[in-house]
């Protein structure tokens, strides 16, 4: 059976070699460089004019180089590179209408932050739908270099590059002698360059967390980013410490989205590998795109058993990598080709308590989380800022401060799906878009995965008996040069009568009733253990308490 399935996959993949090189094809002369290349991209066997253009018969090089695209999968001219049809066609639209091309999450957040109303927008290019004012002028000067529209400007790559559309990820990093490799084997730097920023996802993963206070004492505990920012150690997530890469969890479908606008992207969840039993999806219904992927894998067919694969439960995509045998269940490594055993969710109080339905697992298990409280922005129309879509620099200057960065343990809040997740301040900040203008000031915290899983779960009085985790404010701090640019230490004000306000639309704080709910448990833990029989079943046992127990 499995034989069989090989075949027709990689029977798929012959369209890679149907592009025959023209005799007449004159780049390799001059371009002499080590290929480097995959078998699939492989000039000797698709000529370079398919991805390049140009003039590939020219004797003299500027006729060679007219109308040449010197950086193929930019999103400006992809349809004439890795969109033709008999490429990759039928992933341009994914891409174009995925949030890492349109940001439309990051479009109406700040929108709504600046008081501006935000339609949806339908043309996902920027250049046409971002304005030069308010809110779309501060993304065009310090948000939009992270996406894939942006303007590639060098073929290396290093761990500050962001934009260049399908290059963006999929170009490996070379030496200067040799051609850029193309891979669906993606490895974490390529993440880097824009991951590194807002939630700092890709500095949480390997235990780097920004900070703005240095410790000469433990100095070797501290270091620089290549551009400049001071960060120190902290654990890094297990999934990192075991080897994973970021393809290793995120899918093609939750990366690259389906091609519909404005929907919830992710795809995976920590329960498509850990959970006892997972969901499976026989071979026969493979769209033709997931049989291909699957097919730049051939080492990972073994995964299929009797005819059928383990797929993510939300949308179904195939998890080629993940199997069972023996008893236990494992992982390679798409980029390692390590064997990894995945540790199964257990049983007992730990999952299964009573009252704790909603958590997330990142509500235990995250460790740790990026946290900047004070940021003030201010515009400066005499001056003059690169802007990103333009590429150049264009009248006005957004100025931002920031105080107050911290890496602690982050508050829990609601999601709009009334699941109960950490968040960290989002929009925390003053904001002053005129000099005569007066400030306004927002307090808007958003929910994160912050990729810091520990097997140690937080403790029970670290939420329980802890103000901070139920974003209760705790104090102010103010920026250093102006003191009346104070901000609140917390989320919501001490019986505060409405939720605070989040990023995106249903999140919220936890209101008073789920306060008060909380911190009654806090009170018993002043006296019983974590793993007492009172906690397991709690509002049986508040029921069952005799008429003589102590106020809790």
């Amino acid at each position: 059976m499995i034989t069989a399935v090989k075949i027709i996959f990689l029977l798929i993949l012959y369209h890679a070699f149907i592009f025959p090189v023209s005799a007449e094809e004159q780049c390799l002369s001059c371009h002499i460089e080590n290929s480097g290349m995959s078998t699939f991209h492989n000039p000797e066997e698709i000529g370079c004019t398919s991805c390049h253009a140009g003039n590939a018969s020219a004797k003299t090089k500027e006729k060679a180089h007219q109308n040449l695209e010197a950086y193929p999968g930019r999103m400006q001219t992809v349809e004439q590179s890795c969109g033709q049809s008999g490429c990759h066609a039928e992933l341009i639209p994914l891409v174009k209408n995925s949030l890492m091309n349109t940001l439309d999450g990051m479009l109406s957040t700040t929108r709504r932050v600046f008081g501006e109303k935000h339609k949806k927008q339908i043309q996902p290019d920027l250049n046409q739908c971002l304005s030069e004012k308010g809110a779309d002028s501060y993304l065009r000067k310090l948000c939009v270099s992270c996406h894939l529209g942006s303007a590639r400007k060098n073929h290396q790559q290093n761990l500050l590059d962001r934009g260049g559309g399908c290059a963006a990820c999929h170009l490996q990093t070379h030496t200067d002698s040799a051609h850029p490799a193309l891979t669906v084997r993606v490895d974490n730097d390529r993440c880097f360059g824009c991951h590194s920023r807002s939630g700092r996802i890709s500095l949480n993963y390997v235990g780097l967390a920004e900070t703005e206070k240095y410790d000469q004492k433990n100095s070797a505990n501290f270091g620089k980013l290549a551009d400049g920012r001071l960060v120190k150690k902290l654990p890094l997530d297990v999934h990192s410490k075991a080897g994973m890469a970021c393809i290793d969890c995120h899918t093609v479908r939750g990366v690259m989205g389906s091609g519909k606008r404005h929907e919830a992207q992710l795809d995976i969840q920590c329960t498509d590998c850990h959970a006892k039993k997972l969901f499976r999806k026989p071979l026969s219904q493979l769209q033709a795109r997931e049989a291909l992927y699957s097919a730049l894998y051939p080492d990972n067919f073994h995964t299929a058993v009797n005819g059928s694969i383990i797929v993510s439960e939300k949308n179904g995509t195939p998890l080629f990598h993940l199997w069972e045998e023996n008893g236990g269940r494992f992982l390679k490594g798409k980029i390692s080709g390590k064997k990894m055993e995945i540790p199964l969710m257990s049983s007992g109080q730990q999952h299964e308590l009573i009252g704790h339905e909603r958590l997330s697992c990142d509500s235990c298990h995250a460790s740790w989380a990026p946290q900047c409280y004070g940021c003030h922005i201010e515009y400066d129309p005499q001056q003059t800022q690169w802007d990103h879509l333009k590429q150049k620099r264009t009248p006005g200057r957004w100025i931002e401060k920031r105080w107050a960065v911290e890496s602690g343990i982050p508050a829990l809040g609601v999601t709009g799906e009334n699941r109960i997740t950490p968040f960290v301040p989002g929009m925390n900040l003053i904001l002053q878009t005129s000099q005569e203008s007066v400030s306004v000031r927002k307090q808007i915290f958003a929910s994160l995965s912050p990729h810091t899983t520990q097997l140690k779960v937080r403790s029970c009085e670290s939420c329980h008996n802890n103000d901070a985790a139920l974003g209760i404010i705790r104090g102010h701090a103010a920026f250093p040069e102006h003191p009346e640019w104070s901000v609140p230490l917390g989320w919501i004000a001490e019986k505060a009568k409405q939720p605070g306000k989040a990023a995106k639309k249903g999140d919220r704080s936890f209101n008073t009733t789920e306060i008060a709910k909380i911190r009654q448990v806090g009170a018993c833990l002043k006296c019983h253990l974590q793993d007492d029989k009172v906690f397991v079943d709690f509002q049986l046992s508040l029921q069952n308490l005799p008429v003589d127990h102590a106020e809790y």
